[in-house]
């Protein structure tokens, strides 16, 4: 539950907004009746003006008269006078039947800023005059009373009704404002404010009080909101009700799945664990197979040399026998010495020769076994390395028309795992002879080495029959093979890509379309360092 009350900026009330609301459209209003107001009297101060001085006249015009017909100077002075009583007069002149000027008067208009107003409102200085008729006037007489009228004064009294005009309004809508302000308050933002508060006083995690609002508004808007709002009230406490009887259940279900599932993940582990295990065996066996088929290549491959080596040696024997013969008989001649020292030489030739290629393939074959084996790491020269893979498994490769060709320099030199690189490019050699060419015997593969700075790229492509994309992203995946009739185990790239991985500390990836081979590219430290 929430003590704190809400408090509220009475200018982000919705009160406020609607006082704003209802000031700025009477403010209009004001405007647009101020406005016609001060129009209408702009129009009717020019027929006032005019009706004023016409009065004035039509009551001077007998005094005027009567000094016309007597010619009295003194008398028509005195009707200047009187007429310079209206302020807005500024000039007066009488004249008489001869329109000789009997009285003539003007006086300046002081006049204070802002002087040009009263011009643009009301334009410049206006003339009256009336014909002044005496009993002996003739036809044409030319006496007049007339009157020459500035409009600056009525021009104040138009500007000062104006301003009131304005004022008046401004103030109007100032009253408005804060009678509208309050009101508003009164009957919205205060209800509203309470209703607010009273709901933050509800314990939200279990709400089962109800909002209760004055009853004179009850039936009005704020009304119809407090009851939706008890009405959610209501559907929360109900829905927090079954929700507990729901999590009560659940804690149960869950501490029975909780048990059974400990029991299944020490299962899954025994089984795991059981699984690694087996998978290491596999590994291994694999090792030992490629291992064993290696040993019978070479044995294979030693049998011819060692044979040749069986035969010649028979034959060196007989001739030796055959010749010490004839040497205790007596009867052995020059000629038989002679070439019996060419066969013996021949025989010779030809045991030597062969033993040597039995002695190479046996070195070969003791240091590739043993890399294979100890993975120990040594400097040697990669190129002449790669090839003496190749030529160990030439029984493998002999089967077939199949060519193999090492591109990469001939002095090149790393300090790496001897052993990781012979399984690597072996197992990749018998992959490509059992699964790229299972349905051809000819072809070619080329195994291109070059050196990037601190690493080793190394390409290994065929043109076999290539790997389909539905086979292509699970190669590397334990036991996945597609000729297990044939013997596959799944391992064979397995292996490759942990050895990569591991001890190599590189990558491999595969390219391959379907019927024009695959390209295997090996990325790999040239020194790796396993400690790290």
């Amino acid at each position: 539950m929430v003590d704190k009350k809400i408090g509220m900026n009475i200018r982000h009330s919705i009160s406020f907004t609607l006082a704003k609301v209802g000031v700025l459209i009477a403010f209009v209003f004001g405007v647009l009746i101020s406005s016609y107001q001060i129009y209408s009297d702009y129009l009717n101060q020019g027929d006032s003006l005019a009706q004023t001085v016409e009065q004035i006249l039509q009551v001077t015009e007998s005094s005027a008269t009567q000094a016309v017909y007597e010619y009295d100077e003194a008398l028509a002075a005195r009707v200047s006078n009187g007429l310079f009583a209206y302020k807005p007069i500024s000039e007066v002149i009488i004249s008489d039947d001869f329109g000789e000027v009997l009285a003539k008067k003007s006086r300046d208009i002081k006049r204070i800023k802002p002087w040009w107003v009263p011009e643009k409102l009301f334009g410049k200085n206006k003339k009256f005059q009336i014909d002044l008729n005496t009993r002996d006037s003739i036809d044409n007489a030319k006496a007049r009373l007339v009157v020459i009228v500035d409009p600056y004064y009525g021009a104040l009294a138009f500007m000062s009704r104006a301003v009131v005009i304005l004022v008046s309004g401004i103030v109007r809508n100032i009253f408005l404002a804060f009678a509208l302000l309050a009101v508003f308050y009164y009957l919205i933002s205060k209800p509203l404010i309470k209703l607010i508060n009273d709901l933050m006083q509800i314990n939200p995690e279990y709400p089962q009080s109800e909002l209760v609002i004055l009853a004179k508004h009850k039936d009005s808007e704020l009304g119809l909101l407090k009851e939706i709002i008890n009405r959610l009230l209501q559907s929360v406490v109900d829905h927090i009700t079954e929700v507990k009887g729901l999590n009560d259940t659940l804690e149960l279900k869950v501490l029975e799945r909780t048990s059974e599932l400990d029991l299944k993940s020490k299962e899954a582990l025994f089984s795991l664990e059981k699984l690694k295990n087996t998978e290491l065996q596999l590994i291994e066996a694999e090792k030992n197979a490629a291992l064993g088929g290696l040993v019978a290549g070479v044995a294979h491959e030693i049998n011819t040399p060692l044979g040749i080596s069986v035969t010649a040696s028979s034959s060196l024997l007989e001739v030796t026998d055959e010749l010490n013969t004839k040497f205790s008989s007596g009867s052995m001649k020059r000629s038989d010495f002679e070439s019996s020292m060419l066969h013996l030489q021949d025989c010779a030739h030809i045991i030597l020769k062969n033993s040597n290629r039995a002695a190479d393939l046996i070195s070969s074959f003791k240091q590739i076994a043993v890399d294979q084996t100890s993975y120990e790491r040594r400097s040697f020269m990669f190129k002449a390395y790669i090839d003496e893979i190749v030529f160990t498994l030439r029984p493998q490769i002999n089967k077939s028309e199949i060519k193999v060709q090492v591109e990469c320099e001939e002095d090149f030199i790393v300090d790496s795992y001897p052993g990781a690189i012979a399984q690597v490019v072996s197992n990749l050699v018998l992959n490509a002879l059992l699964h790229g060419y299972s349905d051809k015997d000819e072809g070619n593969i080329v195994i291109k080495i070059d050196k990037k700075g601190e690493r080793i790229q190394l390409d290994f492509c065929d043109d076999g029959k290539g790997i389909s994309v539905e086979h292509l992203g699970k190669i590397f995946n334990p036991f996945y093979t597609t000729n297990r009739n044939a013997g596959g185990s799944g391992l064979g790239l397995h292996i490759i890509s942990n050895i990569v991985t591991n001890s190599l500390q590189g990558r491999i990836t595969c390219d391959s379309e379907l019927g024009k081979g695959c390209c295997f590219k090996l990325n790999f430290m040239a020194s790796p360092n396993l400690d790290k």
